[in-house]
């Protein structure tokens, strides 16, 4: 696969996205000294190269569903096929082949009495599979400090101005429940999550205080979200794995807390069954995954267990596609 060239203005932009993914240009330009222009264009450039894109999400809690993360153990001819039927599917997120490309990981919203239940009843007795497993996401930890590895970041400083400005749950916000009012907004923003307000009050009729005003009453909610999602192979770090980790419930807030902000890690979270912790590392290459797993999660008091899954291929994150290691709208439906 062809390595997108990239430098530290790149690394920069991309670090200030996954903190707040609809940071105004003119504040990147303010932070890093290029100008608005510039920074303008090369989003759009790793935009266009798949590097990432910017969505608006229902957070799944606020519509009474649960997230689940499956283990799917099938037969080698078979794996792809039912991976790439499984990344078809919107409740489905998050595919992987991993092991060599025998298990699929995947993340399943699950409602009770919905269509999303029957798959997870249904996976197990598909011909393909020789092994299932479900862990119900019980708790994510994200201390959004939006580093990635070894790539020129922001400083502390610069980190700092950044979250004292970015839109993100609070805890003292009033409830907010998405209804039909809501669809032609949340079906704008996720599409594209940076779309202007201008556009916003174009589709659905709004005018742009109301606009403003709507996004922020979801947002501070916690019923809505934006992510910043990457195609982190494009930046040269080829090598990811699965991490599941066993962890006495003593220990399980404070190791989350500390494997959150590690910069290999991208994701973990706190799950059901006898793996209470799954992370994905992500890294440049398995010695430097090596180097990760044997000194800093070696030096983390009160994890007993380690099991690693390498991942062999990305299929699907939340809402893009993957290709070759570029990240694909899904088709418009």
């Amino acid at each position: 696969m062809e390595i997108l060239t990239t430098d530290g203005l790149d690394h920069r932009l991309l670090h200030a996205l996954r903190l707040d993914p609809r940071i105004p240009f003119a504040r990147i330009a303010q932070l890093t000294g290029a100008s608005e222009q510039t920074v303008a264009r090369r989003f759009r450039r790793l935009r266009e190269h798949g590097v990432v894109r910017v969505v608006g999400l229902v957070d799944p809690y606020a519509t009474g569903q649960g997230t689940w993360m499956v283990r799917i153990r099938s037969r080698p001819d078979a794996a792809g096929a039912l991976a790439d039927a499984l990344a078809q599917r919107p409740d489905v997120s998050w595919v992987t082949l991993t092991s060599g490309g025998t298990e699929i990981l995947c993340s399943v919203l699950s409602a009770e009495g919905s269509g999303q239940e029957m798959l997870l009843r249904r996976l197990p007795h598909t011909k393909e599979v020789i092994d299932f497993t479900a862990q119900m996401v019980l708790h994510r930890f994200d201390e959004r400090l939006g580093s990635l590895s070894d790539l020129t970041e922001l400083d502390d400083e610069q980190v700092a101005h950044i979250a004292s400005k970015t839109l993100t749950r609070r805890e003292d916000a009033a409830a907010a429940v998405i209804g039909p009012q809501d669809k032609a907004l949340l079906a704008e923003l996720h599409a594209d999550g940076r779309a202007p307000v201008s556009r916003l009050a174009q589709v659905t009729g709004w005018s742009p205080a109301r606009v403003q005003r709507r996004v922020e009453e979801l947002v501070h909610a916690g019923a809505f979200y934006f992510d910043a999602e990457m195609a982190v192979e494009s930046l040269g770090l080829s090598t990811h794995a699965t991490l599941w980790l066993t962890v006495p419930p003593a220990h399980l807030e404070r190791v989350g807390r500390e494997l959150a902000q590690h910069k290999e890690i991208a994701y973990v979270a706190a799950i059901s069954g006898d793996r209470s912790l799954m992370g994905t590392a992500v890294t440049k290459d398995p010695e430097h995954l090596y180097r990760y797993v044997s000194r800093r999660l070696g030096e983390i008091p009160g994890i007993q267990q380690l099991e690693i899954s390498p991942i062999l291929r990305r299929l699907k994150q939340n809402s893009s596609f993957m290709r070759e290691g570029r990240l694909y709208a899904p088709p418009a439906t």
